[in-house]
């Protein structure tokens, strides 16, 4: 009788292990489902927008919405992440979402009509009116699809998030396809997107009719931009990071260099989204449990050898079939590069591992630190572009980006010891 004993006790335990793993991996594999359709989707639209458009025009289109892209990260106002991690207080949720929606609106019209002023005032002449106002409505719509899919993560509703994503996605490819224009491949894909854009819009009203109301408490929205600000400025760093590259070599070296040079970084960066999703995924899952529980401990655990396994596999195929992943992708006219995939093949291994640490930070109420060590690598990126770009070319700024990614997993893994030890000599709970 008695060897039978601990059998009441633990069956119902692992009964609800059984169940909570059970819905943990369906959510995140619902979520990630989603964006690899969404985003292989937009990946087949870059593609087949290169291959139709040529370096030239395809140059000009990257160029244009890399130029209006740090007007997006401003107004962003660090507020998806800081929905994101509101996501466990269930109570106050709807009435966040609201009040995000509320300013992401005042801040996106306010400074897109800036934005677009100073673009129109370069005098610069293939950017024209049309061109200019196309991709500032689209960004902002795509902008605030971003917000709908934090806010239904946020809701627990991944099934609604990744249908609207993906079908915004195909939308897009849908419609620059009909309305394809061979004499004006710009105007053509950006009133594509801009259409998709705005049909998306719509489609998220509908999603979160049951929690978007109008609001208008500036007090309470000042309190909420004061408290995304940490947020903001990590939105900030991670565009610098991301695009500044980018952005210096459509400004230094032209828009047929940027046409060059945007292929490789998009296939590198296309491998992101694996570990990006699993974060926006897992965030609130970890934020709801224990700082010492089995189940955070189960889920970093797998969020560890994942990184592991993913970064390493794509870095081993782009260091060994880097011509073959792009003639297969781009096709031959790209072939210059080919070189530039491979300096940077390492780099998928390096931003699983700093997507990992970063989400682990935020769980910790780390963000502050998170983005004091940003600025690190921000400045790496920046300066090592200024300097390498006009030296090296492309080739220095391939360089560039593999040394910021090093620079930011050094910086992290030193940012979590330092929070977990922290924390571990920290008498009370952290808040």
């Amino acid at each position: 009788m008695t060897s039978s004993s601990p059998l009441p006790s633990t069956a119902p335990t692992l009964s609800w292990l059984r169940k909570h793993s059970l819905g943990l991996v369906m959510n995140v594999g619902v979520a990630l489902g989603g964006v690899i359709l969404a985003r292989l989707l937009n990946t087949i639209t870059q593609i087949a927008l290169a291959r139709w458009m040529g370096v030239a025009d395809f140059g000009l289109y990257t160029s244009l919405y890399t130029l209006l892209g740090p007007i997006v990260t401003i107004a962003s106002l660090g507020l998806d992440m800081w929905l994101l991690r509101r996501g466990g207080d269930i109570a106050t949720l709807d009435d966040n979402i609201s009040r995000v929606f509320s300013l992401r609106l005042i801040a996106t019209t306010l400074l897109m009509l800036v934005g677009v002023a100073a673009m129109l005032l370069s005098k610069q002449p293939e950017l024209t009116w049309p061109l200019v106002v196309n991709a500032a409505i689209g960004l902002s719509c795509e902008l605030w699809l971003v917000t709908a899919h934090t806010a239904l993560r946020a809701q627990v509703r991944n099934i609604a998030g990744a249908t609207l994503q993906a079908g915004v996605a195909g939308l897009t490819l849908a419609v620059i396809w009909l309305l394809w224009n061979q004499s004006n491949t710009v105007l053509a894909a950006t009133t594509g997107r801009m259409l998709a854009g705005l049909v998306g819009l719509a489609w998220l009203i509908w999603l979160l009719r049951k929690s978007l109301h109008i609001t208008w408490q500036p007090a309470r929205l000042l309190t909420i931009i004061r408290e995304a600000r940490a947020f903001l400025a990590s939105d900030i760093l991670a565009l610098i990071t991301l695009k500044a590259d980018l952005t210096l070599v459509a400004l230094l070296l032209g828009t047929i260099a940027a046409g060059t040079y945007a292929p490789a970084l998009l296939i590198i960066n296309t491998t992101f989204l694996v570990p990006q999703v699993v974060w926006q995924v897992l965030l609130p899952i970890i934020a709801r449990q224990e700082h010492a529980s089995p189940a955070r401990r189960r889920i970093v655990a797998a969020a560890i050898g994942g990184s592991l396994f993913y970064g390493l596999g794509w870095a081993v195929t782009f260091a060994f079939g880097a011509e073959f992943v792009m003639n297969l992708v781009y096709s031959q006219q790209y072939s210059d590069a080919i070189p530039l995939l491979r300096i940077m093949s390492i780099i998928p291994l390096l931003k699983s591992f700093n997507f990992c640490w970063a989400m682990l930070m935020i769980a910790y109420d780390a963000q502050s630190l998170r983005s004091k060590l940003q600025t690190i690598g921000a400045a790496v990126n920046v300066l090592g572009n200024i300097i390498c770009i006009p030296l090296f070319g492309l080739a220095g700024a391939s360089w560039i980006y593999v040394a910021t990614e090093s620079t930011l997993l050094i910086a992290y893994s030193w940012g979590l010891w330092f929070t977990v030890r922290s924390i571990i000599h920290t008498p009370h709970p952290r808040t």
